[in-house]
């Protein structure tokens, strides 16, 4: 089964993008009745998300990696390059934790929300084809109060 929605962020807010993807996951938990698990975006859109939490103190001080080995959550040095993988989004009634992928065949500033409760993924990288001084970051909304 598979459910999916698009999604634009208006020109000129981007500084508003995890606003906006919280307002999109809501519409869609609410059209659907199911939680999104994919976002996906083109590469230039992905990479606004990565510039603002890079450059943005208030976005920075959201993100963290959790370690591979005690899944402890990790806050990155400030010099490391943060490049999103996911973002979860806590809420008064659930977590939703949302992977991204790529799809080039949106516009800029779209993003699709999907549901697939048997979703197909590419193989994952090897671990040459990241750069040393990346890191993947999982974005975290604030809980609702």
């Amino acid at each position: 089964m598979k459910f999916e929605k698009t999604y634009s962020i208006k020109e000129g807010e981007w500084t508003k993008w995890n606003k906006t993807l919280a307002s999109a996951i809501d519409d869609f938990c609410c059209t659907y009745l199911y939680n999104p698990n994919i976002l996906e975006a083109n590469d230039h859109t992905l990479s606004q998300f990565d510039f603002l939490v890079n450059f943005k103190p208030n976005e920075r001080q959201r993100v963290f990696r959790e370690d591979d080995f005690t899944g402890l959550k990790i806050t990155p040095d400030e010099t490391e390059n943060i490049v999103l993988n996911s973002f979860s989004y806590c809420d008064i009634d659930c977590d939703i934790d949302i992977d991204f992928a790529v799809d080039n065949r949106l516009s800029n500033r779209e993003f699709r929300l999907v549901y697939d409760d048997e979703p197909e993924w590419d193989e994952p990288e090897t671990q040459d084809d990241c750069p040393v001084n990346e890191v993947e970051i999982t974005y975290k909304k604030l809980q609702k109060i």
